[in-house]
């Protein structure tokens, strides 16, 4: 899950795992996120947060990690995100069964 998540606002290198050749001292940039790097859950979170309101879902101002949307017919959905896990809840069974 945290590999789909771009870092843009900083360079991060890495020493490649053994195996590969490479000269002495050679490093990579990452493009992506990484798994074991620090901030790779939060850049995570801030990919995923930001397609949940590219598709309409709003965040709830008293907790970061839940996201609502109604439909015109009275649909409500809340989705609750937590690291790379989620739940959520809706009050439609029609619609999402």
């Amino acid at each position: 899950a945290f590999l789909v998540s771009r870092i843009d606002d900083k360079d991060i290198y890495v020493e490649l795992p053994k195996g590969y050749e490479a000269p002495e001292g050679f490093t990579a940039k990452l493009s992506r996120s990484c798994y074991g790097t620090r901030d790779a859950a939060f850049r995570f979170w801030r990919t995923l947060s930001t397609w949940m309101v590219e598709y309409g879902f709003e965040p709830i101002n008293t907790d970061k990690t839940l996201f609502r949307i109604q439909k015109e017919d009275g649909t409500v959905m809340i989705v609750a995100l937590y690291v790379d896990d989620g739940l959520t809840a809706h009050n439609n069974d029609a619609e999402y069964a």
